[in-house]
């Protein structure tokens, strides 16, 4: 194997290897190809960073290899940089996915999301604290309040200054000694339940922590409970590392020092306010509305009752792709066909809509409207770095898939189909301005555009991949799947926001990665057997993205692969063939 050439191959190699759970990384290794999706390139421009390197997410995605990566980051001297300068704390001006969650409707006190942690034998309740209290004095949104008077959700919001929320309000300890495993999980989820009741915006308590003792001498568990308004995917990879950054610092006899975050939720809330007024935000609106226009596949046999479609009553279906599958799917699959995972998801998606499509309906609907999750932290200002902070960025956006024609024999031996349903979702995907992070700032920030876009069509479908959680669940601090993937969970009384919700991870285990959806729909308004067809046959359309990576001719350029923009599929497909007759 190569050795690291240069001093920034040797970091980068470092934090991959880091990143992704492996002994070793070399400067001829793929991000790509190592299994890498855009939440993780966030979390390596965050390291490099602190490292002293500034790369960007882009550049982690599209260069060819580790060596390449080096070869374009740049040397950095703000690493270490203070918190933000003091701006985390005062009034939060809301951003788009809160004004969401308004419109939505429902207990926002409630809606939350979770995760379980393993605990190391050793840990006391005294030290429990003090690794809480780390997290809730170095993140601010963490101390985030709904002040008085009343009105709308997203209105009075502030966040609080460090100190001003105590870990012995948020943290509850429950003695799990002499339970096994199954006797104990039932507990550990009733707690949850007990934890998420007691969060309350208007009282700062955003954040509730279970700490199941198992004994002095047994590995134990914390369950983390937050409210969403102040936590995401990214948020948790940044929190549970810092859980095992404090617990290192505590443990060692040493007051916990968290690194850094160097922009603050609130100025980022601050900078989004500001740039949903740029001129660059208004020109997209007809990109917007047109995405948005009539005319697509339906699935419901009605429009959503916010009265009667809630969280509690919608069925869940559970569906897990093998090792075998899910392994190439995210390594083989996107560097052999030039494409992201998000895109080859979708495109499976789009092929399963298009045989549901085939089988179940009349009629022309050429797409399919789906609401796309995006993280949501894209790089749009210069001296911006989100990769430390915690909150609700996530973006969530319309996209208009073309479903195409349907060929079952041709589908499942990877044939032209499939290809062209790939080339389809690639070039709208990336055809999108910066990731979709415009139509929320256009829909709930525009008081122009808003209400262009709030009377258009809207999505069925919501789709979202949390990425990759890697890390051995034997170990502390780190996430045990077995609680829940999709780290959401149900909050009663919220109404559903599409018909149909997809929420995809990949959790590794001993043979692999494996890819974890859970598909959850209002019984009321689609039946199970559909989504239950939809479920198996998206899993058998990647099966098929995979089998077309592996045929000789998979192969072959769109035209957001190649620098001439004006070239388009037909040309380039003529240019492919011309050169094979050579």
């Amino acid at each position: 194997m190569a050795t690291p050439l240069t001093p920034r191959e040797a970091i980068l190699c470092g934090l991959l290897a880091d990143l992704f759970g492996v002994p070793r990384v070399t400067p001829g290794d793929s991000f790509v190809r190592l299994g890498g999706d855009s939440i993780i390139a966030v979390q390596l421009v965050g390291a490099a960073r602190k490292a002293g390197l500034r790369i960007g997410v882009r550049d982690v995605l599209t260069q060819s290899d580790v060596a390449a990566l080096a070869a374009v980051a740049r040397t950095t001297t703000t690493a270490g940089a203070g918190p933000g300068d003091g701006d985390g704390a005062g009034p939060l001006p809301p951003t788009p996915i809160m004004h969401w969650l308004r419109e939505r409707g429902g207990p926002a006190d409630h809606y939350h999301q979770y995760v379980v942690v393993r605990t190391p034998a050793g840990l006391t309740h005294e030290r429990a604290l003090t690794v809480i209290q780390a997290l809730l004095d170095r993140h601010d949104a963490l101390r985030l309040r709904r002040t008085p008077p009343g009105g709308a959700l997203t209105d009075h919001l502030v966040i609080q200054p460090v100190g001003a929320v105590r870990a012995g309000s948020a943290l509850t300890r429950v003695s799990t000694e002499g339970l096994g495993p199954s006797d104990s999980a039932p507990l550990v989820r009733r707690e949850v339940e007990a934890a998420r009741d007691r969060l309350s915006l208007g009282d700062g308590t955003v954040l509730q922590a279970v700490w199941y003792d198992a004994g002095p001498d047994r590995p134990g568990r914390l369950a983390v409970v937050i409210n969403h308004m102040v936590v995401d995917g990214i948020s948790w990879r940044v929190l549970t590392g810092d859980l095992a950054t404090a617990w290192e610092a505590v443990s060692a006899g040493r007051p916990p020092r968290l690194d850094p975050v160097p922009t603050s939720f609130r100025r980022w809330a601050g900078l989004l306010a500001a740039e949903a007024s740029a001129p660059r935000r208004a020109a997209e609106l007809p990109h917007w509305a047109d995405t948005l226009r009539p005319g697509t596949l339906r699935l419901a046999d009605r429009p959503l009752d916010p009265g009667q479609d809630l969280e509690e009553r919608a069925g869940h279906h559970a569906v897990t792709l093998p090792a075998g599958i899910t392994g190439p799917l995210l390594t083989e699959v996107p560097e052999r066909l030039n494409a992201d995972v998000n895109e080859i998801l979708l495109t499976g998606l789009t092929l399963a809509l298009a045989e549901h499509r085939h089988h179940h309906t009349s009629g022309g609907a050429s797409g399919v409207l789906v609401d796309l999750e995006g993280h949501g932290r894209e790089e749009l200002f210069e001296d911006a770095d989100v990769s430390r902070t915690v909150g609700w960025f996530t973006s969530i956006f319309p996209v208009r898939l073309e479903l195409g024609r349907f060929d079952a024999r041709d589908v499942r031996a990877g044939g032209p189909t499939v290809g062209a349903a790939l080339a389809r979702v690639k070039e709208h995907l990336r055809g999108i301005p910066d990731k979709g992070i415009g139509y929320g700032l256009l829909r709930h920030l525009h008081p122009a555009a808003g209400p262009v876009l709030s009377g258009a069509a809207t999505a069925e479908i919501g789709f979202n991949y949390l990425g990759r959680f890697t890390g051995d669940p034997d170990r502390d601090w780190h996430i045990l799947p077995e609680y829940g993937a999709r780290l959401d969970s149900v909050t009663p009384g919220m109404p559903m926001a599409h018909v149909v919700e997809i929420g995809a991870i990949t959790l590794d285990s001993p043979d692999g990665p494996v890819l974890r959806a859970d598909w959850t729909w209002a019984t009321g308004a689609v039946g199970e057997a559909a989504v239950h067809g939809l479920a198996e046959s998206w899993f058998r359309m990647l099966t098929a993205l995979v089998t077309r990576a592996r045929r000789p001719d998979a192969g072959g350029p769109t035209p957001s692969d190649v620098a001439l923009s004006s070239i388009g599929q037909d040309e380039i497909d003529d240019l492919e063939a011309a050169l094979e007759a050579f």
